[in-house]
């Protein structure tokens, strides 16, 4: 025991490198239409294929669709997580694609105040991608524009989608880019992981 604590916590060569987080949100709708599944399934896969970890609240919707689209991947090296609220129903949250859950007390029925998971789930992301959603989802794109620079954000909107009853025009003044397709999502990613140092 003659080493010392400097040197048992000093970081070096073989320090583990911290994988970068992408958080994918959006609708917790159970019966989300196909085509609003598509683009959250295949930014899943990617992230996956690029060995990002994705993190979701862990529930239906957008974050099962981005979750099964992840855990497609048998080569990945990151892990789907899911951070779980309180007193949701069993079997929807964690959905089955969840690798790791992350439960917690927070019910969040202020889905902006101190009893919401959505914290968590913006200060643990490095990148994060929001699709059409309700109030939740508008909540978290708020908390990431509070973020400031720290925190990249990209909406996904096609034409009359809305966040939290909000069109495009209306979320644009809040200063997030929005694009329109999965390919300008990607490059949105590859830009803001530039940035952030991967």
């Amino acid at each position: 025991m003659s080493q010392r604590l400097g040197d048992i916590f000093h970081t070096g060569p073989n320090s583990p490198t911290r994988r970068k987080v992408i958080a994918v949100i959006g609708s917790s709708a159970n019966d989300l239409p196909e085509s609003q599944q598509r683009f959250p399934y295949y930014l899943g896969k990617w992230i996956a294929e690029e060995n990002f970890h994705l993190l979701t609240g862990g529930g239906p919707g957008v974050m099962a669709a981005a979750s099964k689209g992840f855990c497609s991947v048998s080569s990945r090296a990151g892990v789907a997580i899911g951070v779980i609220p309180d007193g949701k129903l069993e079997g929807m949250y964690p959905n089955a694609w969840i690798e790791l859950p992350v439960y917690t007390h927070l019910e969040g029925a202020n889905p902006k105040g101190m009893d919401s998971r959505n914290h968590i789930n913006i200060r643990s992301s490095h990148v994060i991608v929001a699709f059409p959603g309700g109030t939740g989802t508008l909540a978290e794109v708020e908390l990431a524009v509070e973020q400031g620079p720290a925190c990249s954000i990209v909406l996904c909107l096609r034409e009359k989608e809305m966040i939290g009853g909000l069109e495009a025009d209306d979320l644009r003044r809040l200063g997030i880019p929005i694009v329109k397709d999965l390919d300008a999502i990607i490059e949105f990613l590859k830009t803001a992981l530039v940035q952030i140092g991967v």
